[in-house]
């Protein structure tokens, strides 16, 4: 008996369970909560007066925001691993690699890699400190990555996912949902330029 039991790595068990992470998705029956999750990043750097533009664009089972600030490409304590990809791959909720932990509590529920795990393919650009960093997730993994010299003025980070459809039953964005979120979003951050691209059909 001991034998069979295995203990699940957290990727597996919000696969197993998706339910039980993504309980606002099943409730309104649809993924309109999503994007504003993986948002969590943007509005972390919109509170420390680094970021003052968010494009989120919407397709039916997928979705991408660019926002102007850079995720750090910082190799993170002596590990071969960046902390893009800490952010992209091992936070789950709200932590103190974020510099203001009440976008936890307003913004982040999930965490980034929570999204990440659930999606078919994930994503991430972002330029910062002169470096150009493209990274592919599958399954809430990297798969590839790259790190280059990127000599520009301005940093910005984009991020495309593509939520497992399996996983959320079908569900899908919707024009009304994100509507209303992107509503409240501009409502209550009035200096932020927030742009949102429908291409639901």
């Amino acid at each position: 008996m001991e034998d069979s039991i295995r203990a699940l790595e957290v990727g597996e068990h919000i696969r197993m369970r998706p339910k039980m992470y993504f309980e606002k998705c099943f409730s309104e029956n649809s993924l309109d909560s999503l994007p504003f999750e993986v948002l969590c990043h943007a509005f972390d750097e919109y509170f420390d007066g680094n970021c003052d533009e968010i494009e989120l664009t919407v397709w039916k089972n997928s979705f991408s925001i660019k926002y102007n600030s850079g995720m750090s490409l910082e190799k993170y304590i002596n590990e071969n691993i960046t902390k893009a990809e800490i952010i992209m791959t091992e936070i789950r909720a709200c932590s103190n690699l974020k510099k203001h932990l009440a976008v936890g509590q307003e913004f982040c529920g999930l965490g980034m890699a929570t999204i990440n795990f659930a999606s078919d393919k994930c994503k991430l650009t972002t330029v910062w400190n002169n470096l150009k960093g493209t990274f592919e997730f599958q399954n809430g993994k990297t798969i590839r990555k790259n790190i280059e010299s990127f000599l520009s003025e301005v940093s910005w980070t984009e991020i495309l996912v593509q939520p497992n459809n399996l996983l959320f039953e079908n569900l899908h964005l919707t024009s009304k949902g994100i509507e209303e979120k992107s509503s409240e979003i501009i409502k209550r951050l009035k200096d932020l330029k927030f742009i949102v691209n429908d291409l639901i059909e």
